[in-house]
């Protein structure tokens, strides 16, 4: 009787232990680089070096990972260094415009370069500057199907369109839609502190982890239009956020994070602007609750090396302190 248990035990053992390693995530280092024209007389140094960086993280991902070609009804891996393909049904991430097969979990360590060389225009001999990009950073192979959730911010509760470009004073909206349930956590991360806009600072009870989602319906967060309220009770009260500026224009990047089960929620504290902003503008009201950055990207880039069923929009936005 005692061997028959002792084996029944061992086998359990030996089936956790496959689990285990069939869900485990192999990361991988990726290196890339990318050299871009900067036109200064149309965009700002750190609008170059943005397009630079996105191009250098595709490069580091198709070095890894392959090139997608298309070829009739078929899809192939090319790799880039002998030139082999390889027909595929794996899914793909989009960015950038440009569908890679990697995801990137973290940006190890990233250098700008400017290079100026000396070229012809029409037939003219012409100073061109260059911005060049190095990125090293840690990825993971897209091997499941992956959820296509649409997420953008809005200046207006209304869906006119897109907004990624604010002014202070500008009211901040998120329009989601996911085709499966599933649970939703958005941080705003302005490179000090990652500021907790969603869950709401009062979330019904049993909620205050992650907000549920239903599949195939249309949020719109952070208004506080009848319509807009998601929960059974008439009187919640949304959080609302209106942008402020603490340079002439900040660049802050949105994260919005989906799971098909809760996270374990951040050790959040209050906001040491608030006295600040309470004093400036005479006003009474509270920012969202934050966590620093630092401790926030390290949580970001640990869950994702443990878990495979997050899905994150990383969405890059500006605060302008005036209009033009």
């Amino acid at each position: 009787m005692n061997k028959t248990k002792t084996i029944i035990l061992f086998l359990i053992l030996i089936f956790s232990i496959q689990i285990l390693k069939s869900q485990e995530i192999n990361v991988i280092k990726a290196k890339g680089e990318a050299l871009i024209q900067w036109y200064p007389e149309i965009e700002s140094l750190n609008a170059a070096k943005e397009r630079a960086y996105e191009k250098a993280k595709i490069n580091a991902l198709e070095n890894e990972y392959g090139t997608l070609v298309v070829q009739g009804n078929s899809v192939y891996i090319e790799n880039k260094n002998t030139g082999e393909k390889t027909e595929t049904n794996t899914v793909f991430k989009m960015i950038g415009n440009i569908a890679v097969k990697g995801e990137i979990i973290e940006i190890i360590k990233t250098d700008y370069k400017e290079i100026k060389k000396k070229e012809k225009v029409n037939g003219k001999k012409s100073e061109i500057t260059y911005i060049e990009c190095k990125v090293i950073l840690s990825s993971k192979e897209i091997v499941d199907t992956k959820i296509d959730i649409e997420a953008y911010p809005l200046n207006s509760n209304k869906l006119i369109r897109p907004v990624t470009d604010f002014y202070e004073g500008d009211d901040l909206f998120l329009f989601f839609r996911s085709p499966v349930n599933g649970f939703l956590t958005v941080y705003l991360d302005d490179n000090k502190d990652a500021q907790c806009l969603l869950p709401y600072r009062k979330m019904p009870k049993g909620m205050e982890e992650a907000f549920p989602i239903e599949a195939d319906k249309d949020y719109v967060f952070f208004s506080d239009l009848p319509n807009h309220n998601y929960f059974n009770d008439d009187f919640f009260a949304e959080d609302t956020y209106e942008l402020y500026a603490s340079t002439e224009k900040d660049l802050n990047r949105m994260y919005v994070i989906f799971s098909k089960s809760p996270l374990n929620k951040l050790i959040l504290k209050e906001s040491e602007n608030n006295k600040l902003k309470v004093e400036i503008d005479k006003e009474n009201y509270e920012l969202p609750k934050v966590i620093d950055s630092d401790t926030f990207q390290k949580w970001l880039i640990k869950i994702q090396q443990i878990r495979n069923d997050l899905i994150i929009k990383n969405i890059l936005i500006s605060i302008e302190k005036n209009k033009h």
